[in-house]
């Protein structure tokens, strides 16, 4: 395996993915389509919950290991 290698991939559950985070159990993903924030399943790709993003979702993720920032 080399740097850059895709190990695994899924359908993103917006049509326009902005931002991701990793949160070491989860990836979070900012969606613009819908305007929310996903919590998704990193093996599977499934949603495992969502929430409104506000008025717009944001250009971006953050996680610092307690809290997850737009």
């Amino acid at each position: 395996m080399a740097a850059g290698d895709v190990l695994r991939s899924f359908a993103s559950p917006d049509g326009t993915p902005r931002g991701l985070a990793w949160d070491g159990r989860a990836l979070w993903l900012a969606g613009s389509t819908a305007d929310r924030i996903y919590q998704l399943d990193p093996l599977t790709g499934a949603t495992l919950r969502s929430f409104a993003a506000g008025p717009t979702a944001p250009p971006g993720l953050a996680w610092d290991g307690r809290t997850l920032w737009r």
